[in-house]
C-alpha cells in the first residue's frame, strides 16, 4: 500500500483520502469529530496537549462508523487493531478493505501454524495497516505478547455494547479487553456502538477504560425512516402468513424481510413452516450453528435478493451490510432496548422507508421485561418510549402506529369472541377447530358441525394455527380447558 502524506494545500485532505480509498464524497460532522480526535491523539497534526484521547462513539446503524477508524488507519503510521464480535463481520470488513486496496490481515481462532506465522511476519515487517480480530484471539497470552512488541496506533472495539450484553454471560473474553488495552498501550482507544443506555456506557467504561471517563461523541441515533409497530396476535404462524402472503391487505409488508428469533430451533421451524404455508422457496434460516460455507451462501443469497425472507438469530445483522431490507419483524421482544434498536436498525439502511414490527402473543407477556411491557401496552409514542430507554428525549415522532392512530384488531379475535358467546359449553377443543376451519372431515360430518352458522368462519386458518389461537385464549383466561370449552368471562379489551 502506498504511503499517504499530509496534503496541507488540499481544501479538504480528509475527504480527498476518503474519496480516493473508499469512494465517499461527504463526511458527516460527527464522523469528522471522531476522525479528528483520533488523528490529533496520534500526533498526526503534531504534538497536541489538548487532544481528547480515548473516546466512546455512538453512531446510528448505517451512519458510517467503520469509516471513522478506517480512514485514520490509512493516514497514520503503525497498526490499527479492530476487535469485532463476529467472524462474519470480520470477513465482510476484510473483503471491503481488500477492495479498497487497504492492507489488512485477520487474526482468529482455527488458523493453521503456517497462516499464523505468515501473518506475524507481515505484522513484524509493517506491511499491514489494519488487523481484524475478536476478543477470544486476544486472550491468548502468546498472541498478546507478540502484539505488545508492535506499534499499536489505534485500538478499536466495534459493536462495543457486546461488552455489557455478552461479556458477563457467554463471552467472558470481552471482560479482558481492559487488560488487552493496558498491555498493548495504543496511542488511542475508541469504542464504537450504535445504541447504548447509560448502564451499558458504564459497563464499557468499567471493563475497557478502567472506569475512566473517555470523551463521548453521540449522534442522534433515531432513524426517522423506520416505522415502529406492535402487532398483538393469537397465532404468530397465522400472523406471519398474513403479513407475508395474504391476498387480503390486512397489514401486508414490503420485502426483503428479516425476521429475528431468539433460538436456533425457532429459526429453523419458522423458516420451514413458512416455506410450506406460503409456498415459496425464497425463505431461509440463519444462525450460529451453520457451517461457514452455509452462512456465506445464505448471506450472498439474501444480499442479492429483492424478495427474500430471512429468519435469523442475532448471529445475522452485524455480519452483512444489506441496505434495502424493507421490513424487520421480531418474533419475540429482545431482553434489552439496545438489542431491539440494533436489530430493527438492520432495516432501511438506504434511508428509504422501513417497518419494524414486534409480534406479541399472550404467551409472550409473562416473559416481557418491564421496559417492553411499557412499550407494548403503553399509550405513548413507541419511538419516544424506545429512546427514553436510552436516556434520550426526542423532539417528535417520524412514524409509529400509536402516533399514526393505526388501530388494528387482533386477527381472528372477534370471531373467536362471537363464537364462544353464542356457543358456551357446547364443543370440545377438537370440534371447535374442525367447525371454525370448515373443511370436510369425519368429525364434522358425524357431529353435524357443518350445520352451525360459524362453520368455516376461520377457513383461512390452518389446524396448528387454530390450536395456537385457542392456547393463547386459555392463557388469556377467556375460556377454560375441560371436556367442553366455555366462556369464563367477556374478553377484556386490549
Amino acid at each position: 500500500m502506498e504511503e499517504i502524506h499530509r496534503n496541507e494545500t488540499s481544501p479538504d485532505p480528509l475527504l480527498e483520502v476518503g474519496n480516493r480509498f473508499f469512494g465517499i464524497r461527504y463526511l458527516f460532522p460527527y464522523q469528522r469529530l471522531a476522525i479528528h480526535n483520533i488523528l490529533h491523539s496520534c500526533g498526526y497534526f503534531g504534538v497536541d496537549e489538548d487532544a481528547l484521547g480515548d473516546q466512546i462513539v455512538l453512531l446510528p446503524t448505517g451512519a458510517g462508523k467503520s469509516l471513522c477508524f478506517q480512514l485514520p488507519a490509512v493516514l497514520l503510521p503503525g497498526l490499527t487493531l479492530v476487535v469485532y464480535p463476529l467472524l462474519s463481520l470480520m470477513s465482510d470488513q476484510y473483503r471491503r478493505l481488500k477492495e479498497a486496496k487497504v492492507s489488512v490481515g485477520v487474526l482468529k481462532g482455527g488458523q493453521s501454524e503456517e497462516e499464523r506465522e505468515s501473518l506475524f511476519q507481515s505484522l513484524k515487517e509493517g506491511k499491514l495497516k489494519i488487523l481484524l480480530t475478536n476478543p477470544e484471539a486476544l486472550s491468548n497470552d502468546r498472541t498478546l505478547g507478540f502484539l505488545s512488541r508492535l506499534s499499536i496506533t489505534h485500538l478499536v472495539v466495534d459493536e462495543a455494547h457486546c461488552i455489557a450484553q455478552w461479556g458477563e454471560t457467554f463471552r467472558p473474553s470481552y471482560l479482558t479487553l481492559g487488560r488487552v488495552r493496558t498491555t498493548l498501550k495504543p496511542n488511542v482507544t475508541t469504542a464504537f456502538t450504535a445504541t447504548a443506555s447509560p448502564s451499558v456506557i458504564e459497563k464499557i467504561r468499567e471493563h475497557l477504560f478502567d472506569s475512566a471517563y473517555p470523551h463521548e461523541i453521540s449522534a442522534n441515533p433515531d432513524r426517522p425512516n423506520i416505522q415502529y409497530s406492535v402487532l398483538e396476535t393469537l397465532s404468530k404462524q397465522k400472523t406471519f402468513r398474513t403479513l407475508l402472503a395474504s391476498p387480503r391487505i390486512y397489514f401486508r409488508v414490503q420485502r426483503p424481510v428479516l425476521i429475528f428469533c431468539r433460538s436456533r430451533k425457532r429459526t429453523e421451524q419458522l423458516a420451514l413452516s413458512l416455506r410450506r404455508s406460503i409456498g415459496e422457496r425464497e425463505i431461509f434460516f440463519y444462525h450460529a450453528g451453520l457451517t461457514p460455507e452455509e452462512k456465506k451462501r445464505i448471506e450472498n443469497w439474501f444480499f442479492q435478493s429483492s424478495i427474500g425472507i430471512l429468519v435469523a438469530t442475532t448471529a445475522y445483522g452485524m455480519g452483512v451490510d444489506k441496505s434495502n431490507i424493507r421490513t424487520v419483524i421480531h418474533d419475540q421482544a429482545p431482553e434489552t432496548i439496545e438489542a431491539y434498536l440494533q436489530e430493527s436498525g438492520r432495516g432501511g439502511r438506504d434511508a428509504k422507508p422501513c417497518q419494524a414490527i414486534l409480534l406479541v402473543s399472550e404467551e409472550d407477556r409473562g416473559n416481557l421485561t418491564p421496559f417492553f411491557q411499557g412499550y407494548v401496552t403503553g399509550k405513548e409514542c413507541r419511538r419516544t418510549h424506545l429512546y427514553r430507554g436510552l436516556g434520550m428525549e426526542l423532539d417528535g415522532c417520524s412514524g409509529c402506529d400509536t402516533c399514526n392512530h393505526e388501530v388494528r384488531g387482533i386477527e381472528g379475535y372477534d370471531t373467536f369472541l362471537d363464537f364462544f358467546r353464542r356457543n358456551p359449553r357446547k364443543y370440545t377443543e377438537e370440534e371447535v377447530i374442525h367447525l371454525l376451519r370448515g373443511k370436510p372431515s369425519l368429525l364434522s360430518v358425524s357431529n353435524a358441525l357443518h350445520r352451525n352458522r360459524w362453520y368455516g368462519a376461520l377457513w383461512e386458518w390452518e389446524i396448528e394455527e387454530l390450536e395456537e389461537g385457542l392456547e393463547n385464549l386459555f392463557r388469556f383466561k377467556c375460556i377454560r380447558k375441560g371436556k367442553f370449552l366455555w366462556k369464563n368471562r367477556l374478553f377484556p379489551s386490549i
